[in-house]
C-alpha cells in the first residue's frame, strides 16, 4: 500500500514537471517567434538590376584627371585667345582713326583752294566748304572779272536775252558754262582766292578770311549776300548775286575763270583732355581762328590721346599738304595713324 501510494505519488510530481516544462517551452518558443517577428534575420539578396555605380575613389580620379586636362588645354589656347583679342582690338582701333582721317581727308579736298588753316596749337583746322563750282565768263565788256551792280547797262554781258532793250545786259549776275548750278544754302561766292599773308595775318582783299571794308574789292562776296539760279539756252545757267550793300566787285579775275560757292565753314580739333575728335561747322566768319560752336560738334572718334596737324601752303610748283597724325588708346593697347593730304590750291 505504502509503495503504491509512492508510485502514485511520483507520476503526480513526474506529470507536474511535465506539464510546467511544456509550458515553459511553449512560452520561450512564443518569446522567440515575437523576436523574430520584431527583428527579422536580414537577407543576402541577388540584384538583377544591369546598372551599375561608381565609387568615391572613382569619382576622385574622375575629377583630377578632368583638372589637368582643362589645365593643358587652357595653358595652350591662352596665347591665341589673348593674340586674337589683342588682334581684335587693334582692329578696332585702326578701323576708327582710318574713318575719322579719311573724313578730314575729304572735307580737306572739298575746301575753297588756299582757304585751310590751323591754330596756333596745331589741334585744330578749319576751312572753307565747296557747295558747287564752275567756269564763269564775264559779265562786262572787256574784261575778265566780275562787278556787280544793280540795274542793266550796255556794257554788262551777263544775259542778253531777258533784257527791258536789246543790246543791254544785267549787271547783277554772270553766265556758268553748265546746264545747273547749286545755290541752296550758298552764302559765298569765291574768285581767285590767293591766301595771301603778310606776317601771319591774312591779307584784306586777297584772303577770304581777311574783311575788308564797305564796297572794297575782296576774293570773297560780303556776308549776307544773296544768289539765285536760272537755265539759259545753250546748257548754260545765269547766276544772279546780291551783296548787301547793292555793289561789289571781286579784286582779281580767274585766269581759268573759275568761281567756287561756299555754306559753311568745317573743321576739326583734338578734344585730348576729353580723348576725341570732333568736327564743327559754323556760318560766320572771323579773321581770327575761331573754333567750334558746341551747337554744330559731332564726335568723329574716341579713345583719342595724342594728334597733331601740319599745312604747306601750295606754290606754282607744287600743292599744298596736309599731314594729319592721329593716335587712339584702349586698354593699353595704342595705334598711330599716319595720312598725307594734297589740297588743290590752285585759285
Amino acid at each position: 500500500m505504502r509503495r503504491l501510494i509512492e508510485c502514485v505519488g511520483c507520476k503526480t510530481a513526474a506529470g507536474l514537471f511535465h506539464r510546467i516544462g511544456r509550458r515553459i517551452g511553449a512560452r520561450i518558443d512564443r518569446w522567440k517567434t515575437a523576436a523574430r517577428v520584431c527583428h527579422p534575420t536580414p537577407t543576402l539578396r541577388m540584384s538583377h538590376n544591369p546598372q551599375r555605380g561608381f565609387t568615391l575613389v572613382e569619382l576622385v580620379m574622375v575629377i583630377a584627371l578632368a583638372g589637368a586636362v582643362a589645365v593643358m588645354i587652357s595653358s595652350a589656347l591662352s596665347r591665341p585667345l589673348e593674340g586674337f583679342v589683342a588682334q581684335s582690338r587693334r582692329a578696332e582701333l585702326v578701323d576708327l582713326a582710318a574713318g575719322a582721317l579719311n573724313r578730314m581727308a575729304r572735307d580737306i579736298r572739298l575746301a575753297v583752294p588756299n582757304s585751310v588753316r590751323l591754330n596756333a596749337g596745331a589741334n585744330a583746322i578749319e576751312m572753307f566748304n565747296v557747295l558747287d563750282a564752275g567756269r564763269y565768263q564775264p559779265n562786262r565788256v572787256g574784261g575778265d572779272g566780275l562787278i556787280f551792280t544793280p540795274g542793266t547797262a550796255a556794257g554788262c554781258t551777263a544775259n542778253f536775252v531777258a533784257v527791258p532793250a536789246p543790246g543791254q545786259g544785267e549787271c547783277s549776275a554772270f553766265q556758268v558754262l553748265a546746264p545747273s548750278v547749286a545755290v541752296a544754302g550758298a552764302r559765298w561766292l569765291v574768285v581767285y582766292n590767293t591766301g595771301a599773308e603778310t606776317g601771319g595775318v591774312a591779307t584784306p582783299g586777297a584772303n577770304v578770311w581777311a574783311t575788308s571794308g564797305a564796297g572794297a574789292a575782296h576774293v570773297i562776296s560780303p556776308d549776307g549776300s544773296s544768289f539765285a539760279a536760272s537755265a539759259m539756252a545753250g546748257s548754260k545757267t545765269l547766276l544772279s548775286m546780291t551783296p548787301p550793300g547793292g555793289s561789289f566787285s571781286f579784286a582779281f579775275a580767274s585766269p581759268q575763270r573759275r568761281f567756287y560757292l561756299s555754306d559753311q565753314i568745317v573743321g576739326y580739333r583734338c578734344d585730348v583732355t576729353g580723348n576725341q575728335l570732333i568736327r564743327f561747322s559754323r556760318t560766320a566768319r572771323s579773321p581770327a581762328f575761331a573754333g567750334p560752336s558746341a551747337a554744330a560738334e559731332a564726335v568723329q572718334a574716341t579713345h583719342v590721346t595724342a594728334c597733331s596737324m601740319t599745312y604747306q601752303a601750295g606754290s606754282s610748283r607744287r600743292a599744298g599738304l596736309v599731314t594729319l597724325r592721329l593716335q587712339l588708346t584702349l586698354e593699353g593697347e595704342s595705334i598711330e595713324l599716319f595720312q598725307q593730304v594734297h589740297v588743290d590750291n590752285a585759285p
